[in-house]
């Protein structure tokens, strides 16, 4: 912004008040801005434009920009090939929690027209991100908040209808695009009592505040029989379950690939007070004709250990011996199970199918630690189905762009 106005007067004659702290202001040219009353000082905020008054690459906002070069990717017929990237994702998220807080704003000072177009935009942003963005967990991110944002719409152009003295319109509003609004029926066709119904309505919305982006310092700590669980700014404890035991192994370990048999051994080695009621799977001592490594097992199989090949040659080369031995064991290790499953002749061994049930018994359990995780926190659930990859060799793999600080 170009101009602020008197700080030591505004912050002398106005005693902080969260109910009354929002006030429009006039500055050089009279331009108007709002003024924010925080506890410690004040937020200026441009009323029209991009609110912190930036102009990114020249133009109104990040968003423009993202739309014009969506725009010129139609004229040129490569629609299929436009693409928010996850960096482009997080400069439109920034700028959006800009728009979010000024929005909430208005409507403490009841200027429904700015807060109608503020929302509108917002909602344009979801559905922009939601059709381009090229990795889930950005497309997702937004949605948390779209019923906060559309419900907020819909008070805006219900209260612009009822200052225009078009009440019947309002109420349809109301009653089409608003739920759990206390009385929204045809008794309030008076515009005071749809008014305050519309506002006192309001409350849940405007005391949500957006954490778009990922904050550091996600938390997955056990604490006696719960873990206690921190993503995105919310808290969860869960009772201990076999199943977290083991994402919590994989998390602790991003990247890196544990055969389920070695799951299978850690879980086997929690205290059993913490899992009361679950059973540990046992693996062996059935007899069928199953091979002990199925078609899909060998694929794993031989897709890993190229992969370590390549890691082998790299370490090498780097003179980097610590990769190279944690290489070499890993290969060893797929080796000594190879060796195990296959016989003389490279016949397969014949047993119970212990690497199927294995495979069968951890998959299950880590799938139902994400259902358990995804109905108390939806969006580290959708974050967990995409990222971990389960199998003969389970692993969790997040996005490079999009790395989770965990602290166990």
């Amino acid at each position: 912004m170009s101009q602020s106005p008197d700080l030591r007067t505004l912050l002398d004659s106005w005693p902080y008040d969260p109910g009354r702290n929002v006030r429009l202001a006039r500055g050089e040219g009279a331009r108007e801005f709002m003024v924010v009353r925080q506890p410690r000082g004040l937020e200026l905020y441009e009323v029209n434009g991009r609110p912190d008054g930036w102009r990114p690459y020249g133009m109104d906002s990040v968003l423009e920009r993202e739309l014009g070069r969506l725009a010129a990717a139609r004229r040129a017929g490569a629609e299929y090939a436009f693409k928010l990237s996850a960096e482009k994702c997080a400069e439109l998220f920034d700028e959006g929690t800009l728009y979010y807080h000024r929005f909430v704003n208005f409507f403490q000072l009841k200027d429904w027209v700015r807060a109608e177009r503020d929302t509108a935009r917002t909602r344009r942003l979801m559905d922009f991100v939601q059709v381009y963005g090229e990795h889930e967990e950005d497309r997702m991110r937004l949605e948390q908040w779209r019923h906060h944002v559309t419900r907020m719409n819909a008070v805006a152009r219900a209260m612009i209808l009822l200052e225009r003295g078009q009440a019947d319109e309002a109420l349809t509003i109301a009653r089409d695009s608003i739920e759990e609004i206390e009385g929204i029926g045809e008794e309030l066709r008076g515009p005071g009592k749809l008014a305050e119904a519309l506002i006192q309505g309001l409350g849940k919305s405007i005391e949500v505040s957006p954490a778009l982006r990922p904050r550091e310092g996600s938390v997955f700590i056990l604490q006696g029989d719960y873990w206690t669980i921190i993503y995105q700014g919310k808290t969860e404890r869960l009772k201990a379950t076999r199943g977290l035991y083991c994402l919590a192994c994989l998390l602790r370990h991003p990247g890196r690939e544990f055969h389920v048999s070695d799951l299978l051994i850690r879980v086997a080695d929690v205290p059993k007070a913490r899992t009361a009621g679950q059973t540990v799977s046992r693996v062996g001592g059935a007899r069928d004709t199953d091979p002990i490594l199925d078609a899909q097992a060998k694929a794993e199989y031989v897709r890993r250990l190229e992969e370590l090949r390549g890691d082998l040659a790299a370490a090498k080369q780097l003179n980097d011996s610590e990769q190279a031995s944690k290489a070499q064991e890993e290969m060893n290790l797929i080796a000594d199970q190879i060796a195990a499953a296959v016989g003389l002749g490279g016949r397969d061994r014949r047993t119970g199918s212990e690497a199927e049930r294995a495979r069968s018994a951890v998959t299950k359990r880590i799938k139902g630690a994400i259902s358990q995780i995804d109905e108390v926190m939806p969006l580290l659930g959708r974050h967990l189905a995409v990222r971990i990859k389960t199998g003969h060799f389970c692993s969790y793999n997040p996005h490079p762009d999009r790395p989770v600080a965990w602290k166990f």
